[in-house]
């Protein structure tokens, strides 16, 4: 054994300024820094033997290690009630040089938080890895030093990606920061080894926001002890209240990921058991002199682009490369220091990646999810949710509508017509934050202009058709928590105005529409209970043409002739509804969790002016219990299951959905998992299928999905998804497959390929509806249809701030209708008795007009006819982003992306020929595209 001593200068441990003490022999190598405590002769004259048992002693293995870090809790100072809490030290020098280099004068002053805790695999039990996290600040920044000391430093996983990447392999650190002081609202920020950085809003104790941004510095470093990471996290990036005067106490957490062990390690303890995840962090003392910090930040931005789409040479609004010239701004303003004002002029969304291909046969819109930047920021405080499925998107505002589509259409007839694919605003801003007395605010202005759509006929001239009318929305948000954190209420109104001057083109539109809604939550004294609950409101205004248009819509159907307590009324011109949630469950304690709930919504409820939502008029009851298993048992890591009855009614009674469902989750200990999910849906009335028709007879039948996963620490990783689903009368049937595998050659690369096909055989797919109200026919036919897509993605990081990433999704979906039938005896209890089958003398095929002609009286004209529904509809979405951000907050995007879209009447599938048309690889029929190459430049000011 060879023992050396030097005075200590850079190091790769906190620098003291003391004596260095490498230790080598028996293949362990290791260093540690003796502290000045003692005077620096009596440290010199300690024999070799102390010294080397002082060195063995911190190269001892994991379980002797675990034991220390358990045992050296007493350096986070007790908080109150048991809350551990560590000291931030004021710098009284230079500040830390952000490298990852933990040897600058100011971390020798700072106790270091140890003793941390697993959250998983093995809950409560000491981390298997000894970390210590110290905490420094000055006039402008907090700053934290992290070590994380590996008994095989060379097995650290450290994996390159973009910024803010998910799934990626790699270890992790992350600091967790609640300026707020409010046991909901967390600012968390996380690095890797390799310098990728992370920043997450954490609200409401469990929710997280990933698309929150902050500009802040990291500095990492692997060595042979293990890896290190050095924050300085600004001021002016976080959100406080309370006096500068005196000691402010924050909470603050810190974590830390060992990828190949499945590891999650806390200092103040995470425990799955606990309800909650901000309200378990510890408490940062020694907050003292931090006043309000001015921020301004202005971010310019300029784009240049170019378009090259296919078109007719005839056509005068046609350029075969059209190339573009935008620019805009960002501001974000700190009007005190925990609220914000931020604005926009002339927003550029450009960068943002494409909506996913799907083809929507029902009468209900599709939900998408945010992608803007500007409105995915603090999204949390606008979220005010009226659904009873997380992923319904169900929600009194819905920012999509800003800058939404225009509603219009209209008719070029056999001319030429350029009609804008999204409605431009003109300036938006919001204001965000939380006052010293608690309360969470937000306010949301955007104004969009009014758009139009140019004509021109075959040698006549052009003009000019109005599109969507100048409009105005305004969403507000107020709530308070109370007993830290453990209750709270709030309320959120949004206003919708449209600038319509009595013009006919818009008479279809609502004049103005308004929401309102009061939540509240109540965890009981034990933390283990919870109650929560909403009600809110809607009404509309507008033109008798908009409210009939509204209550005949699909999320309404009063024209139904089956419903007693449903009438449209075509004089009204305002339409006011509700909606009430309320839930009691038990979210800690035990290992069963769950709880009951009750949802209604009147008939009248209409939210889609600013808000997202499907169907109106329903009553449901609902619960949800499961059984979890958090620590390792057997051969398994974790496993849950779970259980979910489900019953909904319309408010005149009518039964219209039961199932009950039942739900299993694990991981194995080799990292296997996977799970399954299978419902049996009874028989029930169906009150939209017939399109504001009677309400018909759904049949009940069975549905499941079962679900695999691979060892995510593995190069290559696979899952694959099995769904199927019947009915028990009439026959139909579906199931799809959905595997996916990723691959990552080196850190730098990841390469992942997601297939997925379906097949549907309807036998009861709607089609049409012909005649008049008092003698309607709704013709229903049997439709198989095949869907096939490719997700595929390639990410290439180069550094934390460089990267590359290629997306491509080809999506092709047919469908053949026949069978026709017409709808006799809606709730008949036989499948066979609601339906007439059109016979071969009462159907027939025009071939020359291209539809259906039906004819059961034996008139010489056919009674009625309807378009050929066969379908074959193919799209390509695919783009290509380079990311580099050059300088803090400032990027630089250059982008290419590629849309091909067709649609054919033709219902046959055939997946060589369609991919091929789609791909452009056959030459007798390709569809067209249309790229776009753009190239972004912003840069970050902060003023």
């Amino acid at each position: 054994m060879q023992v050396r001593s030097r005075a200590a200068g850079r190091s790769n441990l906190f620098r003291t300024r003391a004596i260095q003490v490498e230790v080598a022999g028996a293949g362990i190598r290791t260093r540690s820094t003796i502290r000045p405590n003692a005077p620096f002769p009596e440290v010199v004259a300690m024999s070799p033997r102390r010294i080397a048992a002082f060195a063995a002693l911190l190269a001892l293995p994991c379980p002797a290690l675990a034991q220390q870090a358990a045992d050296s809790a007493e350096r986070a100072e007790p908080g109150p009630a048991g809350v551990r809490a560590v000291t931030g030290v004021r710098l009284a020098g230079a500040s830390p040089v952000i490298d990852g280099r933990l040897d600058d004068e100011a971390w020798a002053a700072a106790e270091p938080a140890t003793g941390f805790v697993q959250m998983r695999p093995a809950p409560g039990k000491a981390a298997t890895e000894r970390t210590e996290a110290r905490v420094v600040y000055g006039d402008d920044a907090v700053y934290v030093a992290m070590r994380m000391y590996d008994s095989a430093p060379d097995s650290v996983a450290a994996q390159l990606a973009r910024r803010d990447a998910s799934g990626v392999y790699s270890d992790w650190a992350h600091v967790l920061i609640d300026s707020y002081n409010d046991r909901r609202t967390g600012f968390r920020f996380s690095v890797n080894p390799r310098g990728v950085k992370k920043d997450v809003l954490h609200y409401d104790d469990t929710s997280e926001d990933v698309n929150w941004d902050a500009v802040w510095e990291v500095g990492t470093r692997v060595d042979s002890l293990g890896w290190t990471a050095e924050f300085r996290i600004p001021l002016s990036q976080l959100r406080y209240s309370g006096s500068a005067d005196g000691e402010r106490v924050w909470g603050v957490n810190f974590a830390r990921e060992i990828a190949r062990r499945g590891e999650w390690a806390w200092w103040s303890p995470v425990l799955p058991s606990v309800a909650g995840m901000v309200s378990q962090a510890g408490e940062l003392h020694g907050l003292r002199g931090i006043r309000t910090v001015r921020r301004l930040e202005v971010l310019p931005y300029s784009v240049a682009s170019v378009t090259r789409a296919p078109g007719d040479a005839a056509n005068p609004f046609y350029s075969r490369n059209d190339p573009g010239v935008n620019a805009g701004v960002d501001v974000r303003y700190g009007l005190t220091s925990n609220l914000t004002l931020s604005a926009t002029l002339n927003p550029d969304f450009g960068q943002v990646e494409a909506d996913p291909a799907q083809f929507n046969l029902s009468a209900y819109e599709s939900y998408f999810s945010e992608k803007r930047p500007f409105f995915m920021e603090g999204s949390n405080i606008f979220s005010f949710g009226v659904g009873t499925d997380d992923n319904s998107g169900e929600a009194l505002f819905y920012s999509r509508r800003i800058g939404r589509v225009p509603q219009r259409r209209v008719n070029p007839g056999d001319g030429w017509l350029v009609a804008p694919d999204a409605t431009t605003i003109l300036g938006a801003a919001k204001v965000t934050g939380k006052t010293a007395g608690g309360w969470t605010l937000g306010l949301l202005d955007a104004v969009t202009g009014e758009e139009s759509a140019r004509l021109a006929a075959r040698g006549g001239a052009t003009t000019a058709e109005a599109v969507e009318p100048l409009t105005n929305y305004l969403v507000g948000s107020l709530s308070r928590d109370f007993r830290r954190g453990g209750s709270a209420i709030g309320m959120m109104a949004t206003a919708t105005n449209r600038n319509l001057d009595g013009r006919d083109e818009f008479a279809f539109l609502r004049s103005s529409a308004y929401s309102a809604g009061v939540r509240g939550r109540h965890r009981f004294a034990s933390n283990t209970w919870e109650a929560n609950g909403y009600l809110a409101g809607s009404h509309i205004r507008g033109s008798e043409e908009s409210i009939l248009r509204v209550q005949q819509s699909s999320a309404h159907y009063f024209q139904r002739p089956d419903a007693d307590h449903l009438e449209v009324d075509p004089t009204r011109t305002s339409l006011t509804g509700a909606v009430a949630s309320v839930w009691v469950g038990k979210n800690g304690g035990s290992k069963l969790r769950g709880g009951f709930g009750g949802h209604l919504r009147t008939p009248g409820l209409e939210l889609n002016d600013l808000g997202f939502m499907g169907e109106a008029d329903q009553v449901q009851a609902f619960a949800s219990w499961r059984y979890e298993q958090f620590e390792p048992q057997g051969i398994f890591r974790n496993w849950s299951l779970g259980l979910n009855p489900f019953s909904m009614w319309t408010t005149g009674g009518e039964r219209i959905y039961t199932q009950l469902g039942h739900w299993a989750n694990f991981q194995l200990k080799n990292f296997w998992g996977g799970g399954w999910w299978t419902g049996r849906r009874f028989d029930a009335l169906s009150n939209g299928s017939l399109r504001g028709g009677p309400a018909i007879v759904r049949p009940g039948g069975q549905r499941f999905n079962v679900w695999v996963n691979s060892d995510s620490r593995k190069p290559v990783r696979g899952s694959v998804s099995f769904w199927s689903g019947y009915e028990n009368d009439g026959g139909g049937w579906d199931y799809g497959v959905g595997p996916s595998v990723s691959y990552r050659p080196s850190s730098q690369l990841n390469v992942s390929v997601g297939p997925s096909f379906n097949r549907n055989h309807s036998t009861w797919q709607y089609v049409a509806q012909r005649g008049p109200a008092e003698d309607r026919r709704y013709v229903l036919s049997q439709m198989d249809q095949t869907t096939v897509s490719l997700s595929t993605r390639l990410n290439y990081t180069i550094s934390p701030t460089l990267s590359l990433e290629l997306y491509a999704q080809p999506f092709v979906s047919a469908g053949t209708y026949e069978r026709f039938m017409e709808v006799q005896d809606p709730r008949a209890s036989r499948f066979r008795d609601r339906f007439h089958v059109l016979g071969a003398d009462e159907i027939r095929f025009n071939e020359e007009k291209g539809v259906f002609e039906v004819n059961r009286t034996g008139g010489e004209k056919p009674d009625y006819a309807f378009s050929k529904p066969d379908f074959n509809f193919k799209q390509l979405r695919s783009n290509a982003v380079v990311r580099w951000e050059y300088r803090p907050g400032s990027t630089l995007f250059v982008v290419w992306s590629q849309g091909r879209t067709d649609y054919l009447q033709d219902g046959s599938f055939g997946f060589g020929r369609d991919f091929g048309r789609l791909m452009g690889l056959d030459n007798d029929y390709s569809v067209p595209s249309t790229n776009v190459l753009m190239v972004k430049f912003s840069y970050w000011l902060n003023l």
